[in-house]
């Protein structure tokens, strides 16, 4: 039977390796705004998770009597959009200058190394639809279960209360607002349509015993001080990291001409933690782009 489950596995996945989009993008981005956080990344060959905030005032849920509006998800974010319409989401909206995308630099991954590494597509939800209704409802009842201390019982309460917990993981809202950073660390709200983001999530699988799957508090700055502790306590963990290979590597984005030779310079002296052979340096160094001239032709 085992045999049978690893036959059927396999050929599942090869039937990803060939069963490339025709609308969305065969590979998954990762943008980010500053060049360092690009070297950060090729240094280890691996991408580590934050904590990240997520508005769920449309979920409508309640903890310790208390509207439960915000909670903290470790995870690194990534899209699949066409390299010809990626412009908005790494530049921003130019008609609103709070809105100013996620930054020139990116690490792109071959979506097939995506799919394996369990990297998944989110949900989008209608606030107004009924399967936002009766999540509210399940939420509320295990929120209220957890505070009672009556959760705990039955094996199957136990899987029921993990799959709904998982899955709010991976849910947005259709169109909602979004937390922004202004040039003087102020906090503003922006609103958004998320469903143009195209996002997969990569959520590390966290042991309860080394950090939690979630974080969620009633005060902000609290929240946020945990925030920072917890997440620098991701690459510590046991498999909380996304480790990557040369060839699961598409494209490599930097900004101008000055941070590719920049970043070219940095792979061929590389030495610390992931050693990597003069052929593979090379190769690495072959998916280096330049953000603005490939936009000359999208």
């Amino acid at each position: 039977m085992s045999e049978k489950r690893n036959y059927q596995a396999k050929k599942i996945l090869d039937h990803v390796e060939t069963n490339h989009s025709k609308i969305t993008a065969n590979a998954l981005f990762n943008f980010m705004k500053e060049y360092s956080f690009l070297e950060n990344i090729l240094l280890n060959m691996s991408i580590s998770p934050r904590y990240y905030p997520e508005d769920i005032s449309y979920l409508k849920l309640k903890y310790n009597s208390k509207d439960l509006t915000e909670w903290y998800i470790p995870m690194t974010c990534f899209c699949d959009i066409p390299l010809h319409q990626i412009s908005y989401h790494a530049e921003g909206n130019p008609l609103s200058p709070e809105d100013k995308g996620y930054g020139k630099f990116s690490i792109a991954f071959h979506k097939n190394f995506g799919i394996k590494k369990g990297i998944q597509p989110i949900h989008y939800l209608n606030e107004e639809s009924i399967n936002v209704e009766e999540l509210t409802n399940a939420m509320n009842l295990l929120l209220s279960q957890d505070i009672e201390g009556s959760s705990k019982g039955s094996k199957i309460n136990d899987i029921l209360t993990n799959f709904i917990f998982e899955y709010i993981r991976i849910i947005k809202p259709y169109y909602g607002q979004m937390k922004r950073r202004d040039k003087d660390g102020n906090i503003q709200e922006i609103n958004k349509n998320f469903q143009d983001e195209h996002e997969w999530r990569y959520i590390p699988k966290l042991e309860p015993s080394e950090l939690p799957l979630m974080l969620i508090d009633d005060e902000d700055i609290l929240a946020e001080k945990a925030n920072n502790f917890y997440t620098d306590s991701i690459p510590f963990t046991t498999k909380g990291v996304l480790s990557f290979d040369v060839d699961d590597v598409r494209y490599i984005f930097v900004d101008t001409v000055q941070n590719r030779n920049k970043l070219i310079k940095f792979i061929r002296g590389k030495r610390k933690e992931r050693r990597l052979s003069p052929e593979e340096k090379d190769i690495l160094i072959s998916k280096v782009m330049v953000y603005d001239e490939l936009k000359e032709d999208w």
